[in-house]
């Protein structure tokens, strides 16, 4: 398939995610063009674009929660206001809360890429209902055509 074949679908494919969910803000993280670091490639909703401009660091926030550990993350002032504190998308782009997991297409289970979604008001993303909004999306299939490559 075509990068930006690609990065068309994936976008369509966000958009749709971010509408169904409620939220205000949509990304997905994918492999930068060196292959060492993860950046936020696709932006849907952002305020000002400097999350375009982040690369993801293992461990810190909530993308850098979900690459080090490879599994879904919640975040919201309720739950767990210290990492909605450290979170650089959250403050850049004044989140209130978020959610975020790993799209696996390459069969090693390491991320291919990071999908967030993140709401400016109250929001509560409970694992049931994204999981039944996933289950429709065919967006972690669509990473694996990538073969965890970066898009144009």
């Amino acid at each position: 398939m075509h990068g930006a074949h690609i990065r068309e679908r994936l976008t369509l494919e966000l958009e749709r995610l971010r509408k169904s969910s409620g939220s205000d803000f949509a990304a997905i993280a994918l492999p930068a063009s060196d292959n060492l670091a993860m950046r936020w490639q696709i932006v849907l909703g952002s305020r000002n674009g400097r999350v375009s401009r982040m690369a993801i660091k293992p461990g810190i926030g909530i993308g850098g929660m979900v690459l080090r550990h490879g599994t879904v993350y919640t975040v919201s002032e309720r739950e767990n206001a210290e990492l909605l504190a450290q979170c650089p998308v959250m403050l850049a782009e004044r989140l209130e809360a978020g959610f975020a997991c790993p799209l696996l297409g390459n069969g090693s289970g390491s991320a291919d890429g990071i999908l967030l979604l993140g709401s400016r008001g109250e929001h509560s993303y409970e694992r049931s209902g994204i999981a039944r909004i996933w289950e429709q999306s065919w967006l972690s299939g669509l990473t694996a055509v990538m073969n965890g490559g970066t898009i144009g």
